[in-house]
């Protein structure tokens, strides 16, 4: 249970109790009213005591007098990202998120969080990380630390700063060090269960093992990509489309050391000198409904590609959300020493 008694106050308390807790350090500059049946049934900002200052209000009149009755406020499990941008671009930056009884369940402050994604997350954390041996002989490759922090802990950091609070650890190989540091997740303000394998399930054929997810969508990724990927901008291109897959990819560029000759039959019909392509590779990072878990083969090794693969054979919506930010696959020793050398200058929560 969230004490939330430093941000609410009773609505027949007087207005000078508020402004006592409005005058604290680091307080949300917002107080949130009760009713006698902890309903939020108002707010009062530091912005609302200077008015009532210049206009001489009595401070022992009661707060449900004084409170502004016209908040803004998420409910608990329907969460619009236009109407978030819309308030966050009006500079409404603290919302309660109340339940279907107007009862406060959390205080989201976008001072601090980035958004509010009512996803699931599920990172794939079991790998063996041959390649970065001997980095990976006594340690697990998401555990492997860039900066003073491990990768998968940045990683989760980034989820919660997001407002993603359910995420599920695929674990494997060395899975007790993950298990250990990580627990329950609370000290990162997020909830993290663990889905173990016994064996090596591919990309994705571990979601096989996930008793239920009880959002409409899924963010599935690899413990071993670094990136400041803007999900929410994702998660919106996902909804706009109306996409049943979407697929972070990254820009890859080829330069031909040749001129190449654009034929029609035998007759040349332009040349272009060492011309320049861009690929879009698969970046690791998918968005999909929930519904389509069924989809993937219980307890068998199962790539996210055969996933994305099976989906577009079926005429389903796949689509791709291009990255323009930074982003590496920490698959080998030099990309595990780019990523510590780019790091510190890079802004990532």
């Amino acid at each position: 249970m969230i004490d939330f008694s430093a941000h609410t106050i009773l609505s027949n308390a007087p207005i000078s109790e508020a402004l006592k807790k409005l005058n604290t350090p680091f307080h949300l500059r917002t107080i949130f009213v009760l009713n006698e049946t902890n309903q939020v049934i108002g707010t009062i900002t530091d912005g609302d005591i200077r008015r009532g200052l210049l206009n001489k209000i009595d401070f022992n009149q009661n707060c449900e007098s004084f409170a502004f009755k016209n908040f803004k406020y998420l409910e608990d499990g329907i969460v619009s990202i236009e109407q978030l941008r819309n308030w966050r671009n009006k500079q409404i930056t603290t919302i309660p998120l109340l339940n279907s009884n107007k009862e406060l369940v959390q205080i989201l402050d976008f001072n601090q969080l980035k958004s509010y994604l009512p996803l699931t997350a599920v990172i794939m954390a079991g790998g063996f990380g041959n390649r970065l041996r001997p980095l990976t002989q006594t340690t697990p490759k998401p555990m492997l630390k860039i900066g003073d922090m491990p990768i998968l802990e940045i990683n989760i950091k980034r989820l919660v700063s997001f407002g993603i609070q359910t995420i599920y650890l695929c674990v494997n190989y060395l899975k007790d060090q993950i298990i250990d540091h990580f627990g329950d997740g609370s000290k990162w303000n997020c909830n993290i269960k663990y889905i173990e394998e016994n064996q090596p399930l591919g990309t994705i054929g571990a979601l096989s093992l996930i008793p239920e997810i009880k959002t409409e969508h899924v963010l599935l990724f690899n413990a071993d990509l670094l990136s400041n990927i803007d999900f929410e901008e994702m998660f919106h291109k996902h909804l706009n489309l109306n996409s049943d897959l979407s697929i972070a990819t990254i820009p890859h560029k080829v330069t031909l050391p040749y001129a190449v000759l654009e034929n029609e039959g035998s007759l040349i019909k332009a040349i272009s000198e060492k011309p320049t392509y861009t690929y879009f590779a698969n970046a690791g990072f998918y968005i999909f409904n929930s519904h389509l878990l069924n989809l993937i083969p219980q307890n068998e090794f199962y790539n996210a590609t055969d996933f994305a693969e099976a989906l577009i054979q079926n005429k389903q919506t796949v689509v791709s959300f291009p990255i323009h930010g930074y982003w590496n696959d920490i698959g080998s020793i030099e990309d595990y020493n780019k990523s510590n050398e780019d790091f510190p200058t890079l802004n990532f929560f």
